[in-house]
């Protein structure tokens, strides 16, 4: 899978956790840019990611992660470490 096809993925699921139909998600999109960016959110939006792509996020890989560029490096990471 490709940045740009774990960004088609996200989108989605971002729009609906974050409540934003319109959202367009893009790398630099973090808590700043994403009104709706709360502890519960991030967390919620993490867990869908998760479940949608069958990967299991460490703690520390969680900790770090601040932009959407983070979650789409360490996404990238788990599924290539699947195959």
């Amino acid at each position: 899978m490709t940045r740009q096809e774990i960004i088609n993925t996200l989108q989605p699921i971002a729009q609906q956790i974050f409540q934003q139909p319109d959202l367009n998600l893009n790398i630099q999109a973090g808590p700043q840019q994403i009104p709706n960016w709360t502890s519960l959110t991030f967390t919620q939006f993490l867990t869908e990611i998760e479940n949608h792509l069958n990967i299991k996020f460490k703690m520390l890989e969680i900790i770090r992660m601040r932009t959407t560029q983070d979650i789409i490096d360490v996404t990238l990471t788990h599924l290539q470490a699947n195959q």
